[in-house]
């Protein structure tokens, strides 16, 4: 990490994930992931369509941010 707080990733590892300028900090529990934007957006897109039918379980329907 350098002053800024940034971190740098070796070009291998921005090259695998098909990293580019605008990236998303996705939160997973204990552990986040590094998406591409456009891929984030692709993926959840088709996510969130193929559950559109399902009905959110009763633990969730009450929650509120």
């Amino acid at each position: 990490m350098d002053g800024a707080g940034r971190i740098l990733l070796p070009a291998p590892l921005r090259e695998f994930a098909a990293l580019d300028k605008d990236i998303m900090l996705i939160g997973q529990g204990n552990k986040f992931e590094l998406w591409d934007q456009a891929t984030w957006n692709t993926c959840r897109a088709e996510w969130l369509a193929a559950t559109d039918n399902e009905e959110l379980p009763t633990e969730l329907q009450s929650l509120s941010l």
